[in-house]
């Protein structure tokens, strides 16, 4: 007996050679497309996000050390007892005296206490 199976029928090589269903290729194609087209924006989305973020970061927040000094002084004007020099209309130097601003603050509300009690006491205020 032998092994071999006589088939009287040739083998149909075409049918192993068809091209595949089309709407299958296009709908594969579409999809990747679409899929492809969404990876693509995002990627780009993302990228200009993160740059922007780090330019934001880098620059734009970043004070510079001369607004930073420049602040140090001024809050150091504002906290300490300080002479310094103007001058006048005629052209000579004046020496005047800075004081702290919460110490003006309770000069200005001892002298407006002052001018009320003295209102109520009957005398004229005077400047």
């Amino acid at each position: 007996m032998s092994d071999q199976q006589d088939n009287s029928e040739p083998f149909d090589y075409r049918s192993q050679m068809d091209d595949p269903e089309p709407g299958a290729t296009w709908f594969l194609s579409l999809v990747s497309l679409v899929l492809m087209v969404v990876v693509v924006l995002a990627s780009v989305a993302m990228y200009f996000g993160f740059a922007e973020g780090e330019i934001d970061r880098k620059i734009v927040d970043r004070p510079t050390v001369e607004l930073q000094k420049l602040r140090l002084s001024q809050e150091e004007q504002l906290t300490e007892y300080q002479r310094y020099e103007v001058e006048d209309a005629e052209g000579n130097m004046v020496e005047r005296i800075r004081i702290p601003v919460s110490r003006a603050m309770e000069l200005v509300v001892a002298d407006s206490r002052a001018d009320a009690d003295a209102e109520a006491d009957g005398a004229v205020a005077q400047r």
